[in-house]
């Protein structure tokens, strides 16, 4: 059975879908689209639906810039870009997020008894997930599916009952956002609706653009002195340090390291003078500055823990070249546990299969590599945290269409992701639809200039 979700549950889980606490995930676009589209959960961006009105015409404009005057985002973050982006950049703490003490909405419905439907005079308001109360309806009621003024309940009738008053929605925590008005310069054809997606900064040369992007083998990484028991679906990754003579003053955030070599930001720190849980802060020259003061004088070994598994994510291929292979076919990662390197530096990365020889230190039995795509897309613009939705190309059949998060971006031309990108050939870059919705008295034909839609938003959870 599926967990209850509390009140206060709905209201941290909207919280942080809208980034109300203005940490990653990102905060929200609001964007309209031009595509007689009816929003289904199964709906992905395409180069045939949810394109916004970058035309006159309600055709695909991706890759120019609009002629409609569409808005350009204002960027209102100094940490993070989306001046290359259209729409509305939504500001996560503008959401208001409060659960309902009184029914949203009561009209008058009938049903009969140990059956689970019930017709009512209107379903305006009414939204899956609303809990029912009222009439003969069971204990715990609540919609599982609106088909007309015909509804489905997750609970049998207690009784039969005609023209009762019926309460929905008390208890469903909404989220609101302050009005946004989008105003035209000028035709922009029928506008349907309008999403939200994640932020992101891909460039009009890029966004939406079909075969934008290649996806090929990034290079390969390998670690050493991996263990790993035969049945156990995961592998144990060796601590790796650096430890260098340090000299330091009690009270201060910095220590002055013989080499630094080995050493990078929020690395943990260890010995003595240094204070449990001191990170690495920063580097310059051979002054190491930490987070934390020292908590007595420094003139001895420090040892640097690095985290031996920064550069790994979930999704990426498992493998080894050794003999005996201990390492099964179409293995991946499933997990990390970083933090275990704050105990003894090791960390346990997951897998899907179980291991199938006993991976030890010995020889070259405890190599390890592990594999990876890599999208290359011209001047991408995006920043580690960004999500963007990432789309087989022209006759690509093996990279997995979804939603990905960006893991790292080695240079301005290319990127990877969490999950890891499979794959190769060429691929479609869209920001990820997060929510849709069709205007219900739509649409709206934007015909002149000065044409305005004005959109406000509810979010809602039960």
């Amino acid at each position: 059975m599926a967990l209850l979700v509390t009140d206060n549950g709905e209201i941290d889980s909207l919280r942080n879908l809208l980034n109300q606490n203005q940490a990653i995930p990102r905060n929200l676009i609001l964007k309209l689209f031009t595509t007689n589209t009816y929003p289904a959960e199964s709906d992905t961006p395409s180069q045939t639906a949810y394109y916004e009105p970058y035309t006159t015409n309600n055709t695909l404009g991706y890759g120019t810039s609009p002629a409609t005057g569409y808005s350009a985002i204002i960027n209102t973050r100094h940490d993070q870009d989306y001046s290359q982006q259209y729409g509305k950049l939504l500001n996560g703490n503008r959401w208001t997020i409060e659960t309902l003490s009184t029914a949203a909405i009561q009209v008058t419905g009938s049903g009969t008894a140990n059956e689970y439907g019930i017709t009512v005079t209107s379903n305006a308001e009414i939204k899956k997930g609303d809990y029912v109360t009222g009439g003969s309806v069971g204990t715990g009621a609540y919609v599982v599916d609106i088909d007309g003024n015909n509804l489905l309940l997750s609970v049998k009738n207690q009784g039969t009952f005609a023209t009762q008053n019926l309460d929905f929605g008390k208890g469903r925590t909404t989220a609101s956002y302050p009005e946004e008005t989008f105003e035209f310069s000028g035709p922009a054809g029928d506008v349907y609706g309008y999403m939200l997606v994640r932020a992101n900064n891909l460039p009009t040369t890029i966004h939406g653009v079909a075969d934008a992007g290649t996806a090929a083998a990034g290079t390969q990484i390998e670690k050493t002195s991996v263990k790993g028991n035969i049945g156990d679906t995961y592998l144990t990754l060796a601590a790796v340090k650096a430890t260098t003579a340090c000299t330091g003053t009690a009270g201060t955030f910095e220590v002055t390291a013989t080499a630094t070599t080995g050493i990078a930001v929020k690395q943990r720190v260890t010995g003595t003078g240094v204070a449990a849980g001191t990170r690495v802060a920063g580097i310059a020259g051979t002054t190491v500055y930490l987070d934390t003061a020292l908590s007595g004088a420094v003139s001895n070994d420090l040892d640097f823990q690095a985290n031996v598994a920064e550069n790994l994510t979930l999704g990426m291929t498992v493998s080894q070249t050794a003999t005996p292979n201990g390492i099964d076919a179409n293995t991946k990662i499933t997990g990390i546990d970083y933090e275990t390197a704050d105990t003894d530096g090791t960390v346990v990365v997951h897998i899907n299969n179980a291991i199938i020889e006993t991976i030890s230190d010995n020889a070259n039995n405890g190599e390890v590599q592990f594999d990876f795509s890599k999208c290359t897309a011209t001047a991408h613009a995006l920043n580690v945290g960004d999500t963007i939705y990432i789309a087989q190309g022209t006759g690509n059949n093996t990279t997995t269409a979804t939603t990905y998060t960006i893991f790292e971006t080695p240079d301005a031309n290319t990127f990877t992701t969490t999950p890891a990108l499979d794959g190769t050939g060429s691929v479609s870059l869209y920001s990820a639809i997060f929510f849709a919705e069709r205007f219900t008295n739509g649409p709206y034909a934007i015909q002149n200039a000065g044409d305005q839609i004005k959109v406000t938003l509810n979010v809602s959870l039960d």
